[in-house]
């Protein structure tokens, strides 16, 4: 079952599905998959799953499903996620699933589909109806006066729509009076400037149609210095002169919306992309070479300049300035059944099961011993070098040799499975006595060997055993060089200090106690990277050596509590425990009024031992308030020697507020 799933895949279509191997057929054991999503800039990946079932375990420390959206990774399994979505913060999503080498579930199946954030990605439906969802420059962009600007942007039209009076968009001041707008009328396509239209003849057609169902761009320059208007589209450009705006300028701090912005002029039925605007005149060969991503200085096509509903904006693959990367061809198979060949271990129920990986592997030399009844083995690492002289497809390459090495240890005295090869394409060169070229691949392959009964198996017997049978291949191949290894163990370090971890095997997971601790444990695993075969360690858990936070407060209560003698030192130790709470940990009432009760408890020790660390422990109480959670709109905790208010306020409307302080049976003692 090993080998008859490529789990470890780049995703780059817009849209798709992968499965766990096997999907629906329970997973195989002992798998390491990885799934990378990536989509261009200005896209996130949302994932849901369709079904999933993985084995549960506390802290899922058997098989799961690791999903890393690129700010907070967590860790799956059980059927909780089953139906749920994720999205990534970025352009990439990783998955990652790992089984162990006992118990399988069904697994997942998962579709994901890009969603568009930036737009750069996206065109806009241009509101057909004035200040009903209206896509207007966000008020935080301040228009200036323009007696000079270049206007660039890209737009549709609908063909079934005859109606030769529409406009673009619209520039108004806070009156809703008009100064800067392009559209068409009867007579046509005209540019109003501060109460004059311009028509653009010659410039644009007056009675045939510029836009189209496609995106078409056009660029307008205005200068009043000299009053003309120039004109670039499909390549060419034009001036055209309107002595009417000669002088005016089009004053600054207006409403520039998409569309018209009344009921008396229709707005263009179409789409709209890439609107910019410049304060400044862009002459023909500059407006040649402007790219579609020189931002506007006044005006630009990212998201903080414009105000736009969700139901306005759309993200389409044919955008000019859309970033899109070309799918890749990775293959996503659904099942092992779809796979022929490669997965017969899985489908056809007489093939031997390959055998699993377990902790309980021989570590003496090969000289593997009983062991209970239970399985272990020996992993080697195979490097083969074939030649041949006919070009084919890698896939089929892969069938061939997976089919190959599989019968080559059939019927063998030895128990040796292939449970993974990868295909490295070699050079090619030209053969001595004829006019073709042979190709050459490198094949690297992971063979498992079944170590029970004290039956040795060396590499040099694995070696024989492909020389002996090195007759041609289908496709015309044959075996070139042999190399046979023992995949090799982690080895022996601490890591982090007090924890030591011995010489481990691949897959393996090895356990120790957690320093000062005779209950808990710290799990680490050696992992076998199949790109090359090298085993690595992964990272320390210890998730189970942490202490409870709670637990923690609770024994510092008691250190502190009455009769105990605090000297400096130790005054200075428990502050610094509890700053460390208060600046880790979430904390809620009851854990912050144990820490109020710690603090209050400090406060009953003399000046001298508190001077160390007042100033720690005040700025930590500090902390603490800002900090904790609690329901309602206030929560208080009084102790003997201190308390603390805090009330939950809305900025906006706060209008100040008030508190009393006072002693306790008319304390004489009382400050505040």
């Amino acid at each position: 079952a090993h080998g008859c799933y490529d789990c470890r895949i780049m995703l780059t279509d817009s849209s798709g599905v992968f499965t766990s191997p096997c999907f629906p057929s329970d997973y195989p054991n002992s798998q390491a998959c990885k799934w990378i999503i990536r989509a261009p800039h200005g896209f996130i990946i949302q994932l849901t799953f369709i079904d999933f079932d993985i084995e549960e375990a506390p802290g899922c420390i058997y098989d799961s499903l690791t999903l890393d959206n690129g700010e907070s990774p967590m860790n799956l399994c059980g059927i909780t996620a089953k139906g749920l979505s994720y999205n990534s913060t970025g352009n990439e999503m990783i998955v990652s699933f790992k089984s162990d080498f006992s118990i399988q579930k069904k697994g997942f199946n998962a579709s994901y589909v890009r969603i568009a954030v930036s737009l750069r990605n996206q065109k806009v439906i241009i509101p057909q109806v004035p200040d009903v969802d209206a896509v207007s420059v966000a008020e935080t962009v301040s228009v200036p006066e323009l007696s000079q600007f270049t206007l660039c942007f890209e737009a549709t039209k609908g063909s079934s729509d005859d109606n030769d009076d529409w406009k673009v968009f619209s520039y108004t001041d806070a009156l809703s009076t008009e100064f800067f707008s392009f559209g068409k009328t009867t007579e046509g396509h005209f540019l109003s400037i501060s109460g004059t239209q311009c028509i653009l003849e010659n410039a644009l057609p007056q009675n045939a149609e510029f836009f189209t169902e496609t995106f078409q761009q056009l660029c307008v320059v205005g200068d009043s210095f000299s009053g003309s208007i120039g004109i670039y589209a499909k390549s060419t450009y034009h001036i055209v002169y309107c002595p009417g705006i000669f002088g005016k300028v089009i004053p600054g701090n207006g409403r520039l919306v998409l569309g018209s912005n009344s009921n008396e002029v229709s707005s263009l039925n179409g789409d709209i992309y890439n609107f910019r605007l410049w304060n400044f005149t862009m002459n023909a060969q500059t407006l040649a070479n402007l790219s579609c991503d020189a931002k506007g200085n006044v005006v630009d096509w990212e998201n903080e300049f414009w105000s736009i509903p969700t139901s306005a904006l759309k993200a389409e693959n044919n955008l000019s300035c859309g970033s899109y990367l070309i799918p890749s061809s990775a293959i996503e198979p659904t099942s092992c059944a779809n796979l022929g060949s490669l997965c017969q271990a899985t489908v056809n129920a007489t093939t031997p099961t390959p055998p699993t990986v377990t902790t309980n592997m021989p570590d003496t030399n090969r000289n593997d011993k009983p062991n209970n009844g239970k399985k272990s083995c020996v992993t080697f690492f195979l490097v083969l070098c074939l030649e041949q002289i006919y070009c084919i497809l890698r896939c089929v390459f892969h069938t061939i040799i997976m089919s190959r090495l599989n019968r080559t240890f059939q019927n063998w005295n030895y128990t040796v499975y292939v449970v993974n090869i990868s295909i490295h394409p070699g050079s090619i060169k030209e053969g001595i006595r004829e006019k073709r070229s042979i190709k050459s691949f490198g094949v690297l392959a992971l063979l498992v060997y079944n170590a029970t009964n004290n039956i040795h198996l060396e590499e040099e017997d694995i070696r024989q055993k492909l020389i002996n049978n090195n007759g041609t291949m289908e496709g015309g191949y044959k075996l070139h060089t042999v190399d046979v290894d023992p995949v090799e163990k982690c080895l022996a370090e601490e890591n982090p200090p007090n924890y030591f971890w011995p010489d481990t095997r691949p897959t393996v997971t090895n356990y120790t106690f957690c320093h000062g601790s005779s209950v808990q444990t710290a799990s680490r695993t050696c992992y076998l990277g199949l790109q090359n075969y090298t085993s690595y360690w992964g990272q320390p858990d210890l998730r189970n050596c942490t202490e409870n936070a709670a637990d923690i407060a609770n024994q510092l209560l008691n250190l502190t509590g009455e009769g105990q003698q605090l000297t400096s030192d130790k005054v200075n130790d428990v502050v610094q425990k509890l700053k460390k709470i208060v600046n880790d940990e979430e904390i809620d009432e009851s854990l912050g009024s144990t820490v109020v009760t710690i603090f209050s408890n400090i406060l009953t020790s003399s000046d001298s031992v508190l001077a160390a660390s007042s100033s720690e422990a005040l700025k930590t109480i500090d902390a603490l308030a800002l900090k904790i959670q609690f329901t309602g709109p206030s929560m208080s905790i009084s102790t003997r020697n201190l308390a603390l208010g805090v009330s939950s306020v809305n900025s906006t409307v706060f209008k100040g507020g008030s508190f009393s302080v006072s002693p306790q049976n008319n304390a004489s003692d009382f400050q505040v």
